[in-house]
Formats: structure tokens, sequence, C-alpha cells
């Protein structure tokens, strides 16, 4: 008789049906997304974002509509924490990534206007950073421009993103 390979036995030795490390890997879960977003950032200061990955994500948005909440979940944490940082190139790339979601994932902008909104609303905000501002508004631009239902213009108007701009009265 041979050895039993260790990748057989679990780690704990006993040999049971329901174990999860007996269980093959292309039906555990993969978090493909997680892995995703972090291959979008650039890894330098002076690195731009992997455009690659960025539409790897939205292709894998697109298909899969369930994650986006999660998605945009983590992009507005990503953009808060280094805006707060103030490592800015690392929060451009966050408006890059919804500016291709809007192009690609059309039919699933509800699920995902809401958060794109409060990031442009905190883009617009950064009064000392021009470029900050101008990304803003190019997201914002493209958003409106982009729009399939009415529903997200009426929470565009209706949510005073703009408290301060007096030009919807």
């Amino acid at each position: 008789m041979g050895v039993m390979s260790r990748r057989v036995l679990p780690a704990c030795g006993y040999l049971c049906c329901f174990c999860p490390s007996l269980r093959t890997r292309s039906r555990q879960p993969v978090k493909r997304y997680k892995k995703l977003l972090t291959d979008a950032f650039p890894r330098s200061p002076d690195g731009q974002p992997n455009d690659r990955m960025i539409g790897k994500l939205c292709e894998y948005a697109s298909r899969n509509p369930v994650r986006i909440p999660k998605i945009t979940k983590y992009l507005e944490q990503r953009c808060y924490k280094e805006l707060r940082n103030g490592q800015f190139y690392l929060a451009k790339v966050v408006p890059c990534v919804y500016r291709k979601m809007i192009t690609s994932c059309k039919e699933q902008m509800p699920l995902y206007a809401t958060s794109l909104l409060s990031i442009v609303q905190t883009l617009l905000d950064q009064t000392r950073q021009d470029d900050m501002r101008i990304l803003g508004c190019l997201v914002l631009v493209d958003f409106l421009n982009n729009q399939i239902a009415v529903q997200n213009l009426f929470n565009f108007l209706y949510q005073a993103p703009f408290t301060g701009w007096t030009g919807l009265s």
C-alpha cells in the first residue's frame, strides 16, 4: 500500500464527507471583484490606473449585478480614505472606474447611481484640488449624458448634492 497524500486528508486528520477542505476548488466562492479592485489602483505615486483591470471589473459587474453594491461600497470607502490621507493620485482611480461603469453597465445604473452621486459631491467639495473638481464634473456630465431611467435624474435633482449651487432653481 502507498502513503495517502495530505491533500486527500484534511488538516484535522479525519475523513469526513462534509469537510470544507475536501471540497473541490472550483466550488468554493471566489471574491474576484476584490482582486480586480486592488489591481486597478497604481502601485507607485507616478503610476497610472490599470485600464485593463478597470475594464475587466466593469465586465464582471455587468455579468454579476448582485456584486455591484459591494463594489461601490469598497470604492466609496477607498475614495474617502485616500482623500483624507491626501493621496489624490489614488483617489483619482475611483472616478475613472465610475466613468467606465457608466458606459459599460448602463442597465445596472440604478444600483450604483446614489454612490456615484455621493462621490461626485465629495469630489466637487475639494476646494483646494482643482483637478479633483474637474474630474467630478466630467463624471457628472457622463452620468447625465448616459441616463436611461428618469428616476436617476430625480435622485440627482432632489437629493440636492450641490447645496451651494443655485443653477437648478
